[in-house]
This record gives structure tokens, sequence and C-alpha cells, in this order.
């Protein structure tokens, strides 16, 4: 009886939240959004007394959705000595990663750490923003692998990192801005948002500090707007002019600035998990119709193929020549386009790796997507990984050969001679 109120609970939020986006996205929509954040404020609260968020994240550890925990005996697995060049680079393309002083992240509720330790479908009403892969800094990465805790060890000065779990608009978001719920349309509002918090942050020198800037979006362009289209290839249409305008906004507001691009998950591989619990059948298919729903599965092969176009784009997008200057590049981190599920010692796909709902990702997996995204910054365009493997199986680090993060220009030059 208890799991069925917390299942109806839940529906209700989701209706709340699927109300609240009545003019399609939730950055345009003032009025609206303001209820939605003030109704998740009120049950984030809740989750993140500190009584209660040490038992969600205990619940978490005794489910295997967290990394395990680094020895302190054991070394950074890089020599950070060599990681902050001696004299502030000019160039995007000799950046180091000690030379990144703020780091922001944008994107929808993978970014912003929905229900990251979440084991329970109330508790995915809490943002754990701070464990996020792109944009989290709490903690250490011994014990939350995220890309700001690499770059921590670094540059112990990094700023912009999420330090708790947090709604977007709540201080301890920082520069991750990340709102659940985001589509690609609303990328262009986001980034002035972002923007507008940078320059009004006094820690930040515009001019001098180096920035990474972290931008994934999509999922629920694929998940509750492709299917009501009248055509569903608009979303790409749309997409490739959401990106372009999000990254001029950038370029010409952020000078030194590097921008990674994730693509979003091609969900082809979250529907092949053929062990979910029962809950999940319905958590995926309200959370996500488009995928899950019934009435579209005969349009599938059709959906993959957006989907696959979607990311492509991203791709396609990064090498223009208008974002490759000397204090601004962009460049794709391209692990989830060919991303397979790890497999469990019982031969099924591991749902450690999965939150409550069986469509967000635990702790873990956001690790996993950070060692993943931390190798790919290291490698040349062309030779950049497209799954993930084990947490620390590989874990980049740069070296005198290769002592910067890869961009098409220095890749090009064979980075030392560059």
């Amino acid at each position: 009886m208890r799991k069925f109120i917390i299942v109806i609970f839940y529906l209700i939020v989701q209706i709340l939240y699927v109300t609240s986006r009545t003019q399609k996205t939730a950055l345009d929509s003032q009025e609206n959004i303001r209820t939605w954040q003030n109704i998740r404020a009120f049950f984030s609260s809740i989750n993140t007394l500190p009584a209660r968020s040490q038992k969600i994240l205990q619940r978490a550890r005794n489910a295997r959705r967290l990394q395990d925990r680094v020895p302190d005996y054991v070394p950074f697995p890089c020599d950070v000595k060599g990681g902050r060049s001696p004299v502030i680079p000019n160039s995007v393309h000799k950046l180091r990663p000690g030379d990144i002083d703020l780091i922001g992240s944008l994107g929808d509720s993978l970014t912003a750490g929905l229900g990251i330790f979440a084991t329970k479908l109330v508790e995915l009403l809490t943002e754990n923003r701070g464990v996020s892969a792109t944009g989290g800094g709490q903690g250490s990465w011994r014990e939350f692998l995220t890309i700001p805790n690499i770059l921590k060890e670094f540059n112990p000065n990094l700023i912009g990192y999420a330090v708790s779990d947090s709604l977007s608009f709540q201080s301890g978001s920082k520069f991750n801005i990340a709102e659940s719920g985001a589509i690609s349309g609303d990328m262009p509002f986001m980034t002035e948002q972002l923007i507008r918090r940078i320059k009004n942050d006094s820690r930040v020198d515009i001019e001098k500090h180096w920035k990474l800037i972290s931008l994934m979006i999509g999922a629920n362009d694929f998940c509750s707007e492709m299917c009501y289209l009248q055509s569903p290839w608009t979303i790409v249409k749309n997409h490739r002019e959401d990106l372009l305008e999000t990254l001029r906004i950038l370029r010409d507001n952020l000078p030194r600035t590097l921008v990674n691009i994730i693509p979003p998950p091609h969900l082809k591989t979250l529907f092949n998990i053929n062990n979910k619990p029962p809950i999940c059948e319905l958590t995926t298919s309200f959370s996500c119709p488009c995928i899950f729903g019934l009435r579209w599965r005969n349009q599938h092969e059709v959906f993959y193929e957006i989907m696959t176009r979607f990311q492509n784009i991203e791709e396609e997008i990064a090498q223009y020549s208008e974002f490759q200057r000397n204090d601004f590049a962009v460049i794709v981190q391209p692990f989830t386009t060919n991303l397979s599920f790890p497999i469990g010692k019982d031969g099924n796909f591991d749902l450690s790796y999965l939150s409550a709902d069986c469509f967000h990702i635990s702790q873990k997996a956001n690790a996993r997507c950070t060692n993943a995204i931390w190798n790919n910054m290291f490698l040349p365009p062309d030779e950049k990984i497209r799954d993930w493997d084990e947490l620390f199986k590989n874990f980049a680090c740069p070296t005198t050969k290769t002592p910067y993060i890869a961009t098409w220009q220095n890749s090009q030059k064979k980075f030392g001679n560059y």
C-alpha cells in the first residue's frame, strides 16, 4: 500500500511538472516555472535535511549505486606538477587542465544530477547537483569522480562547480545551472543566465580567467517532443538552430572559453534493458512516452535514426571555423554515441548504474561518465572513444608530449609542436 501511495505521489508531481511546461520550455513561462520551483524546493528541502540525506546516501551505498571510494594511500593517477602552465596561455589551443579557473554547466536533469542518490521515487525530487559528472565539485575524486573534482587536483582555486544538493536557482548550484526538463530550445536563454551569473560573481576576471563550459541536451527532445510534432525530424532542424545560437552567445560573451559538448545518450540503449523492475515500466513510460510508451513503438526505427542525426549535428557544428578561434574553441566528447550498458555478474544489465526510475543515472554511472569525458579531453577528434569503460581502467594524464587539452587545431599540429 505504501509503495502504491508513493507511485501515485510521483505521478502527481510529474503531472504538475508537465503542466508547468505549457509553453514548451520551462524557461519561457516564468509564472509556471516559479510554481514548479516552489513545489520542488519544498520537497527537496526535506530530502536534504542532514539526517535524511545521510540515510539516502547510505541506501545508495547499500544498493551499490556509488563508486568504490579510493583509499587515501592511493595517489591521484596523474602527476599534477606540469598540469598548469608557468605563464597563463593566450591560446585555447595551449590550454592545460590546471589553467582552467572556472567551470560551468548547461543541460537538463542528467547534468543537474536528478536522483543520483535516489533509491526511492520520492527522492527523485532532489537534484544531487554537487556530484554530477560535468558540474559537481562536492567532496573529492576519491568518493565522487567528477570533472571539477579532477580539475581541482590541478588547480585548487577552481570556481563554479556545484557544492551540494541544490536546484538551479539556489546558491549551491553555482555555475551548474542545468534545468530538469530542459530541451534544446531552452539553451539560448539558459546560456544568457549563465553568462549573467558569471559576470556578476566578484571572483571572476572575465578577461583573464580560462573557462570550461560543458553542454549536454537532448534527452527531453527525444522523450517528450519528437513524437508529438507533425514531423519528428523537426527536432533535428530546431537543434541545429538552437545549438548555433547558444555557441554564438558563448563565443561573443565569454572570452577564453573552451566548450565541451557531450551528445545526449542514444535512448535505444536504455530501451533495450529488459530486466527492469515492474515499477520502472510505469515510470519510464510516463517520463519518456516517445520511446517507452506503447503508442509509438512502431516508429522506433525512425526515432533511432533521428537521435543519431541529432548527435551527428553536434559534431558537425563543433568543426565550424567560427567556433575555432584563438580564445574560444568547441570540441565534442562523444562517448555517448555508441554507449553500451554494463552487464552484471549474473549476465543481466547492471541496474546499479540507474536511479530509482530506471531512466536517470546513479552516482556510479556519473563517475564512469566523468572518466570517459576526461579521457576524451586528451584524445584528438578522430581518436575519441565512443563508449565508456570500467572506472579508472584507463585514466588520461597530460604528458610532456601531449600537455594540452585536445582541440581541432592543436590535434592537427601534433600537440607538442604547436
